[in-house]
């Protein structure tokens, strides 16, 4: 069986670095994630996995190395030939690192959700979803005239992004919630709500920092579903940093495990849930219990 994220990577993290002073966060990464692919990004608590997704999607500027990113094909000539430019992109391929992070959203379609929910608690379930459909919406308004004057290419934008945002409010369950504020809802459903409003940018890569935290058993079953049913889709591949790892195994297509900031796996889920390294990072010691680590990196340990 052919591995999509080295024959036919979407994104190629080389040789990244981040440091913070004297501290280096995340030493010479690198990794692929495959097109249409699930992947997890793992590791302990400090491994330096949010810190890496913040350099991916812009908020953190990389002490050295190159992401590379295309919704076409990675070719290494095309990514040798525009790294020796100054340019960010050639208009399919991208530099991520050399990008901030309003152009990796907009011009690369990447979005992104982080570890705490950041919906606008006393906006209605449906404006969050619309909110993210700003840009087009203003573009149809030509920012803000023909939205006043109600012509009708502003209307027939403004019914688009409604019709978008019902659809997503339908999809995770939420539709009966549409005109709630998003901060009157319970835990769980804000989680959802805060991926749709994320796909409601079209991104062609979703990544999701922790979508799982907080979330009791069945929601998590849920969420699982949902992020199956987006890969499944094959519009949108989905990178995942996760802690769960009844979600991660159930799943992903591919994990990436860190430790100490460094990648100390890299392959399919069974694979790396069988690392030696692995099982040892996770219990911190050298010669582990192997039955009893791999029952956690499975997601069946018991509570």
């Amino acid at each position: 069986m052919s591995a999509r994220w080295i024959d036919d990577p979407i994104l190629r993290v080389d040789h990244l670095t981040m440091r913070f002073g004297g501290l280096t966060a995340v030493n010479d990464v690198s990794f692929s994630a495959g097109r249409g692919d699930v992947t997890a990004l793992i590791g302990p608590n400090g491994a330096g996995k949010t810190t890496l997704f913040n350099c991916l999607t812009g908020f953190y500027k990389p002490t050295s190395g190159r992401i590379a990113f295309s919704s076409g094909r990675l070719d290494d000539a095309r990514i040798e030939k525009l790294t020796r430019s100054a340019r960010k992109h050639d208009g399919e391929i991208f530099l991520l690192e050399r990008m901030a992070d309003h152009e990796i959203a907009r011009q690369a379609r990447l979005a992104r959700t982080f570890q705490n929910i950041r919906l606008f608690p006393g906006m209605s379930a449906l404006e969050n979803l619309m909110i993210a459909q700003g840009r087009e919406l203003s573009r149809a308004a030509f920012f803000s005239i023909a939205g006043l004057l109600g012509l009708p290419a502003w209307r027939r934008a403004e019914q688009a992004a409604v019709d978008q945002a019902t659809a997503w409010l339908e999809r995770i369950g939420l539709r009966h919630r549409a005109n709630d504020p998003a901060g009157s809802l319970p835990y769980g459903d804000q989680r959802r709500l805060e991926i749709a409003r994320a796909m409601c940018l079209r991104p062609t890569l979703l990544c999701l920092d922790e979508p799982a935290a907080g979330l009791n058993a069945a929601e998590s079953h849920g969420l699982a579903e949902l992020l199956r049913a987006i890969r499944d889709e094959g519009e949108t591949s989905i990178l995942l940093i996760e802690h769960d790892m009844s979600v991660v195994m159930r799943i992903s297509d591919h994990v990436v495990v860190l430790d100490y900031g460094q990648k100390i796996a890299d392959g399919a889920p069974r694979e790396v849930r069988e690392d030696p390294a692995v099982i040892a990072a996770y219990l911190g010691v050298e010669d582990p219990d192997e039955p009893a680590v791999e029952a956690v990196l499975a997601g069946n340990a018991p509570t």
